[in-house]
């Protein structure tokens, strides 16, 4: 395998719950990856134990470097942006207060707020507005413009759609593809099989933390047996 991210042989743990089996997975420089499965899959383990917030084991690799001894914020600061299922935008402060708060410290990035704000017309709109005031798609939208402002090379983005309109989707799956369209890498664990093959370069499938389908968007959705065991409710 040869990418941005490299997972070889990971297992992670919550306690005594072993939850990743040896997953090896792989994403590279503009490319979308799809992670499918069901709730309890192990998914969003996958993230975490890339992050380091998980007990792990195996090689994580970050453009051939080792990590899995790094702590979460030197992870971040190597170019790994995470957007959690539960958003975690801050609800008492304005958008544009989010969005300050996720600026690297140390040296201006590629993004400005300027640049959010062009992806996500709707978020200028309510610059002022508390993030609690806003609607789901709002506040997804926030999520990723301040992992943004964090200048990622890599995005984690988990369950983006949960919970949000159809209309609501389709414009994120088109600032999913801008951002591709620009260079981002992006991990997108997701559950809605149509959003994520749509916008999908490459699909991994995760059955009981192990992989049970690498492929091509098009190879997964002419492989009705895996999407039926592993995918379908």
């Amino acid at each position: 395998m040869n990418g941005l991210l490299e997972l070889r042989g990971v297992h992670a743990w919550y306690g005594r719950a072993h939850v990743l089996q040896g997953v090896d997975l792989s994403v590279a420089p503009g490319e979308i990856v799809a992670l499918l499965g069901r709730n309890g899959a192990g998914r969003s383990t996958l993230a975490r134990a890339v992050m380091g917030l998980v007990e792990r084991r195996g090689r994580l690799l970050w453009r051939g470097r080792e990590t899995a001894s790094l702590r979460t914020f030197e992870i971040a600061r190597l170019g790994v942006g995470y957007v959690p299922e539960s958003r975690d935008v801050f609800p008492g402060m304005t958008v544009e207060q989010n969005l300050v708060l996720g600026q690297k410290a140390a040296k201006a990035g590629r993004w400005t707020i300027a640049d959010v704000y062009r992806l996500f017309p709707a978020l200028a709109q309510r610059a002022g507005v508390q993030a609690q005031h806003l609607s789901g798609g709002e506040q997804q939208m926030l999520a990723l413009g301040r992992t943004l402002m964090g200048d990622p090379a890599l995005m984690l983005v988990d369950e983006p759609a949960e919970g949000l309109a159809p209309m609501v989707v389709a414009q994120l799956a088109a600032c999913l593809d801008e951002l591709r369209r620009q260079g981002m890498a992006i991990l997108l664990i997701e559950q809605k099989l149509d959003f994520a093959l749509d916008i999908a370069d490459r699909a991994y499938v995760l059955g009981h933390g192990a992989v049970v389908f690498t492929g091509t968007p098009a190879a997964l959705r002419a492989d009705a047996s895996t999407r039926r065991e592993w995918i379908e409710l």
